[in-house]
């Protein structure tokens, strides 16, 4: 017996050609495909891979929207996303109240007792011990929904090697006048799963504080008698301190990340509400007014209400989505001067993009399902984990795999052989 002849009708594709096909595929039909051989999980899972894909769906970025729901259930999203207006919207069944991090369409939420990350995308969820003390609770109001206790969150990915990280730090006041707090710093290595502590930094932020994670770094607003930002560049583990923009800020500016820039959002209410943005360029570190947009009689007129604004996304042609705290969702078009409203009910969550970077397994703990008749009950209530169809439906859905993948293996050899 010698060795195994060849297949004469086999195929051999070269890696390179395999992966500009997968590419292009569906984020759906490439997970589906991880199972095809060991050669294409090994490809599917590369961070390469997974860099390429995101890159290409940036260009086509969507909103993240919460579908509010108290149930219990797993957080995974919807099957379909929905327009509203030009706008595509993608949404995650989870609770809306409870507080939640994001960064490059990976999620975090820090419970109690547990850290929680989940990738959408993959429906990759892993869940790791918080350190938390057991005596802190969930807070609420504006700022203190984000973190229970006296910690400080956040959550962001090393543009470096690509990892992400989870940071706490906790401010604590033990004694009457006591002028400097008690200071304790933490990070977690998602791929480790494993807390190390970090050196101080330099000044005091707002318990609670939203945090957001920009070109590998995680920054914090603090507001008080003067306003800081702080930075914590998640390669080095070292934090430093940030210019702030040459204007007055509110209470009610909001933080983020808008189109791979750090943003505050200000809104004003006196002599008339307007929404004002400023970027920083990351490297510089200079600010600019981006927009300054006006309110007045077209969003809001009442002085006296509670409002604030936040911008989520900006088209190609430079046209504003924001969303405010009353679950309203707006699109600003600078050229024509016009703001229009999308929604009138929506619970944004942040930009959103398609995201294949495997979470890893190990470090993880399983995440247990309750198993009691008031929680079978509001499982029973929602939509998205309602009773299959019947047992035709359960037979196709089992059998739908198999046919996505032949019909992709099929395009792919018939983009090989089709003459050039």
């Amino acid at each position: 017996m010698g060795e195994e002849e060849e297949n004469p009708n086999s195929i051999d594709i070269l890696p390179e050609l395999l992966e500009e096909v997968l590419l292009r595929l569906p984020t759906k039909s490439i997970l589906k495909c991880r199972i095809v051989s060991k050669q294409w999980r090994s490809l599917l899972e590369s961070r390469r891979f997974a860099e390429r894909h995101m890159s290409l769906q940036n260009s086509r970025r969507r909103i993240l929207a919460a579908y509010n729901c108290d149930c219990g259930g797993r957080r995974k999203l919807l099957p379909e996303s929905r327009f509203e207006g030009d706008e595509e919207i993608v949404y995650l069944h989870c609770d809306a109240s409870r507080p939640s991090m994001t960064c490059q369409g990976v999620i975090c939420f820090p419970e109690q007792d547990w850290i929680i990350v989940l990738n959408p995308s993959t429906s990759q969820l892993r869940r790791f011990p918080s350190g938390l003390n057991h005596n802190c609770r969930f807070r609420i109001g504006l700022w203190k929904t984000f973190s229970p206790g006296n910690w400080v969150m956040g959550f962001g990915r090393d543009k470096v090697n690509g990892r992400y990280k989870v940071v706490r730090m906790s401010f604590a006041f033990w004694r009457v006048r006591q002028e400097e707090p008690v200071v304790e710093c933490g990070v977690l290595d998602v791929d480790t799963g494993e807390w190390r502590k970090l050196s101080p930094p330099p000044y005091v932020v707002n318990v609670g504080s939203k945090s957001v994670c920009v070109n590998g770094s995680i920054y914090w607003l603090h507001i008080q008698t003067v306003y800081r930002i702080l930075a914590l560049d998640l390669h080095k583990e070292e934090f430093h301190k940030v210019p702030v923009p040459p204007t007055q800020i509110t209470v009610d500016t909001q933080m983020v990340n808008l189109e791979d820039r750090l943003v505050l959002a200000i809104t004003r209410v006196s002599p008339e509400w307007i929404l004002e943005v400023w970027g920083m360029d990351t490297y510089k570190e200079k600010w600019s007014k981006t927009y300054s947009i006006s309110l007045d009689h077209r969003v809001v007129s009442w002085r006296r209400q509670k409002r604030w604004f936040t911008p989520v996304a900006v088209s190609k042609q430079a046209n504003l989505v924001f969303y405010d705290n009353k679950k309203r969702l707006f699109k600003y078009y600078p050229v024509k001067d016009e703001i229009r409203c999308l929604s009138l009910d929506i619970c944004v969550l942040s930009p959103y993009v398609e995201n294949l970077v495997p979470l890893p397994l190990k470090p993880s703990h399983p995440h247990p399902t309750p198993k009691n008749s008031d929680f079978e009950m509001r499982i029973s209530r929602c939509r998205l984990f309602s009773t299959p169809g019947s047992w035709i439906s359960k037979i196709l859905k089992r059998n739908v795999m198999t046919l996505e993948i032949l019909f992709t293996s099929l395009a792919i050899v018939g983009y090989i052989c089709l003459p050039l």
